[in-house]
């Protein structure tokens, strides 16, 4: 019997090193063309990452690259799916969106960075998003619908994800030119923006891409072409006729004004113009009594109820306002302004058992109590003013916008709450044109339960904790006997 030929090893290792690389190869040239041609696919049940037609024209249309930070910690509901969001938006981009998800509590270092360049809160969840120098936070509070109404003893539940529309609509801001100018009126006595007590809103406004700007109407001779907006907080003196005109040429070329009242310092001539277009200021106190042993107390920091009926406030119903300070009330004549075109809407009611007192001077002597003929319950503290607009909201038209508020010390860094400061920062968007959010609509949450008879619990867990490990068990067994052989 003849031997057998001797085995070429080295040409074996050749072959075998060949085979390794064409494998390599092939694996390589697979990525790659996987990561420049790919395609994706949202199987989540409510689609909450599927990004609209418009959202794509807007990210298409991008000329520089935009950074989006998500500044979340993980008691946040949301902050997953904010996260996968952001990343949809980066993966449908072609590199011109890049994502950067920091959690507070494990990337301390650069939290400490964000924390500091943006003036961040301990336990705020925002998204930053940045383009060519210019900044917009939003916060967690503008991309969910909660129902808090579900179960009081529960966390609230989420009732819909708007995540596309906030961050959309922060992207078309940031894109276009130059950030929006608001100006602050001054020169009767109001509080200055620039000033520690309103120093906490004024960041938070300057964050929505927004510059907060001083302006005395006695050194100009009309409103700056520039301003997007007015505020008047609390004026202590009344404003001149002329004064009065520039602030009605303003208006009536779709200017946007936010009017918050000083009850303790009369304004006739700023009552006239509001009075003119449809909102009365009352000359009474805004309150309730409470029992203090054996004297009844006055109780002049009031809380209110959010009317879900309007843009600025429908995020906020089942919420309540806290107003600190003095409040007057407000009564609307829609149907006197409305052949002029101009609809009113009540934006804030007072709570229950507060009512406008008409006689709240007791200085000369008399006590406080409610009297139906002369008090009005639950009266209405905040409205808005809209001229020109259309009925059908969808349908957006040039207009003149305005909010008025019984109150204005509400807003300092020492009374202003969590509510309020959504009240505001939802007023001044909508005031600016940002109410639509571009049209995307929200992904409503739809919540799954499943609902098992006692005799199909029984027969699920004798699958479960039966049939499957004794299955499992009959394998090994035959396995064991067959190797036992």
């Amino acid at each position: 019997m003849s031997n057998p030929s001797s085995i070429n090893r080295s040409r074996i290792g050749a072959n075998v090193v060949v085979q390794i690389a064409l494998v390599f190869l092939i694996v390589m040239m697979v990525n790659y063309f996987a990561f420049n041609h790919y395609r994706r696919w949202d199987f989540s049940r409510d689609h909450k990452y599927s990004l609209s037609e418009q959202t794509k024209r807007v990210i298409g249309d991008l000329k520089k690259p935009v950074e989006m930070t998500v500044f979340f910690a993980g008691n946040s509901p949301i902050a997953n799916d904010v996260g996968g969001l952001a990343r949809e938006y980066a993966g449908v981009s072609k590199k011109k969106v890049r994502v950067e998800v920091v959690n507070p509590y494990l990337n301390l270092t650069r939290a400490r960075e964000l924390a500091s360049q943006y003036k961040l809160g301990d336990q705020e969840n925002v998204v930053i998003v940045s383009y060519d120098g210019r900044d917009k936070l939003v916060n967690a509070t503008e991309m969910a619908e909660f129902d808090i109404s579900f179960n009081p003893l529960e966390k609230p539940r989420l009732k819909a994800f708007t995540g596309e529309q906030a961050l959309t609509s922060a992207l078309i801001e940031v894109t276009a030119q130059g950030a929006n100018k608001i100006y602050a009126i001054s020169g009767h006595g109001e509080v200055a923006f620039n000033s520690e007590d309103l120093s906490g809103l004024k960041t938070f406004i300057e964050r929505q891409n927004v510059v907060v700007a001083p302006l005395k109407l006695t050194d100009v001779d009309g409103i700056p072409a520039d301003a997007r907006m007015l505020f008047i907080v609390g004026p202590k003196y009344d404003f001149s006729e002329r004064e009065l005109g520039m602030l009605a040429a303003y208006w009536n070329k779709q200017g946007r004004v936010f009017v918050l009242l000083d009850p303790a310092s009369p304004t006739p001539n700023l009552a006239a113009f509001l009075h003119r277009h449809g909102v009365v200021v009352n000359d009474d106190r805004v309150l309730k009594t409470v029992p203090l042993g054996d004297v009844t107390g006055v109780l002049r920091e009031i809380t209110g109820d959010f009317n879900p009926g309007s843009p600025i406030t429908k995020r906020l119903q089942n919420v309540s306002a806290a107003f600190m300070g003095v409040t007057q009330s407000l009564t609307l004549e829609g149907d006197r302004v409305k052949e002029e075109n101009i609809r009113v809407t009540p934006l804030i009611v007072a709570s229950k058992g507060f009512w406008a007192e008409a006689r709240y001077d007791i200085s000369g002597g008399g006590g406080i109590y409610f009297n139906a003929t002369e008090d009005t319950a639950s009266p209405l503290v905040a409205a808005s003013v809209e001229k020109g607009a259309l009925s059908d909201e969808r349908v957006q038209v040039d207009s003149s916008r305005m909010i008025v508020v019984g109150n204005s010390a509400f807003i300092s860094n020492q009374a202003l709450t969590t509510a309020d400061l959504d009240f505001v920062l939802s007023g001044v968007n909508w005031l600016l044109d940002r109410d639509s959010l571009i049209g995307i609509a929200p992904k409503t949450v739809r919540n799954f339960s499943l609902s098992l008879s006692d005799s199909q619990m029984n027969s699920l867990a004798m699958v479960t904790m039966g049939a499957i490990p004794g299955g499992a068990a009959l394998l090994g067994l035959i396995a064991w006997f067959k190797r036992r052989r």
